[in-house]
């Protein structure tokens, strides 16, 4: 099963995926600035979901995976396009990364934007402490059979 991963720029996809084991790369994490494939994982650069231009390669390249998190910073929120989910190919979980770094006011808010995006299942995580990294497993195991 391969996993996807998209949203904005500095949202911590690439970071995520490390802390998930879903990347080769035992190097440090650095900007994404192309789609990268790797055997259990797409990642995606922020600019492709920051500019509306290129959802076309987001939406293209969602029908590569079976899963897609979609993450979103809530220190750092930024409009997301309505009912975007409808628009991909996959199972999509909402992820709310740095909550080690939210309040609660932020998180909630985050929520509220996913949900408009239509993402059904949230997921609150820090790819960088590990909090809900394990709820994040087994929500990604009881939809498509583990990671």
């Amino acid at each position: 099963m391969r996993i996807m991963v998209i949203g904005p720029s500095g949202s911590g996809k690439t970071t995520l995926l490390k802390t998930l084991g879903l990347t080769n790369n035992e190097s440090s994490v650095r900007k994404t600035s192309f789609i990268q494939f790797f055997g259990k994982a797409i990642d995606t650069p922020g600019e492709f979901f920051d500019l509306p231009r290129f959802y076309h390669a987001l939406i293209t390249y969602s029908s590569r995976s079976a899963m897609i998190l979609l993450l979103v910073d809530p220190t750092n929120l930024k409009q997301f396009p309505s009912r975007f989910v409808k628009a991909l190919r996959s199972t999509v979980i909402g992820v709310i990364n740095k909550i080690d770094l939210s309040s609660e006011e932020q998180i909630n808010r985050a929520k509220r934007i996913l949900q408009e995006t239509g993402v059904k299942e949230v997921v609150c995580v820090s790819a960088l402490t590990g909090e809900g990294i394990t709820e994040l497993r087994h929500k990604i195991a009881s939809l498509a059979g583990g990671v």
